[in-house]
């Protein structure tokens, strides 16, 4: 996993100097530590949610379950747990949670990209094979290259077009943290839509591949937060003396 690892770790690196750029100047290193946590939250709980799915292999290797070197990142797992780790970071900084949460919108994505491209090159998260002509040269987990479907780089390509686009359009929002609440939606998404065209072996349940099922779930949390912020937006508009 070294070339997946050097990957997250650039993605990491990437967007919390983005991050800390993007803060205001006397509040960088704060905003430099928060990322740290939320990164150690995004670990924390895509490494838990990939232990407790293969739970039949790690009890009988509970050595392996800090081992994150080896493999086995969920990445809703470390969706969720970035979620969370803002929701904890921005109580304990008494900083709003949506503005928080708009702050760190490009270490997500950053980090999407480049989980993406780290498993284009390490064999993860691969396509069905094809002989169709836009079918690219991609690895499986044993090595084996073979011309294949490319969901990486199409998720790689998707996050990047999809943060990049939130980013620039955030500026316009009047509600703090729509963009980042819009970003974990369309985050998500991308990780439901691309499993239906993922090989690589995965536990099923009702027919559909349990990173499916997670993703699904936080496209419908994220769209709820969304519905009743632009209510509470619209009913403050209306109460609102100047509205």
């Amino acid at each position: 996993m070294r070339f997946f690892s050097l990957f997250l770790a650039l993605g990491a690196f990437s967007g919390l100097i983005l991050a800390g750029w993007r803060a205001p100047q006397k509040e960088v290193t704060r905003f430099l530590d928060a990322g740290l946590g939320i990164l150690l939250g995004a670990l924390i709980s895509g490494r838990a949610l990939t232990v407790a799915a293969g739970w039949s292999y790690y009890q009988s290797h509970p050595k392996e379950i800090i081992q994150v070197w080896l493999g086995g990142l969920s990445g809703v797992g470390a969706l969720a747990g970035s979620v969370l780790a803002i929701f904890i970071l921005a109580s304990l900084l008494k900083y709003p949670i949506g503005l928080l949460a708009d702050m760190f919108l490009p270490l997500a994505g950053t980090l999407a990209v480049t989980a993406w491209l780290g498993c284009w090159v390490n064999g993860c998260s691969y396509g069905w094979t094809s002989s169709a002509w836009w079918a690219l040269p991609a690895p499986d987990e044993w090595g084996l290259l073979d011309r294949r479907v490319p969901v990486q780089l199409l998720g790689a390509i998707f996050s990047l077009l999809l943060i990049w686009l939130l980013d620039m359009a955030g500026k316009r929002f009047s509600i703090k943290g729509l963009g980042a609440t819009l970003g974990l939606f369309g985050l998500s998404t991308v990780v439901f839509g691309l499993s239906f065209l993922r090989a690589d072996p995965a536990l099923t349940w009702s027919g559909l591949r349990l990173e499916a099922w997670g993703s699904a779930g936080l496209m419908f949390i994220s769209a709820l937060i969304v519905v009743v912020s632009l209510l509470r937006w619209k009913f403050r508009r209306r109460t609102s003396p100047t509205g």
